[in-house]
């Protein structure tokens, strides 16, 4: 997990593996969505980059049946509760 540090002009500086995994950009906007104490970031997109993002979607094939990535999850947190 990453942080940051809320600066004086309240700004906050974004680590750049945090950048990197989210392709962020300078300039880039947010949505900023308080939930109780937490603050969701979301990176707002244009309608030119939510078509693409859909269409790559649906060229990249049939995914995979929701149980079946249930039951992969389900194994994983019950290993973890082994350890």
């Amino acid at each position: 997990m990453s942080t940051a540090t809320l600066s004086s002009n309240f700004q906050i500086s974004l680590p750049e593996e945090l950048r990197e995994t989210m392709h962020l950009q300078p300039g880039q906007e947010f949505e900023l969505i308080p939930m109780g104490s937490i603050i969701q970031m979301i990176p707002k997109k244009s309608v030119e980059e939510l078509r693409s993002a859909i269409a790559a979607g649906i060229a990249s094939g049939q995914g995979r049946p929701a149980d079946e990535a249930f039951d992969r999850l389900e194994a994983k947190y019950r290993n973890m509760t082994k350890e």
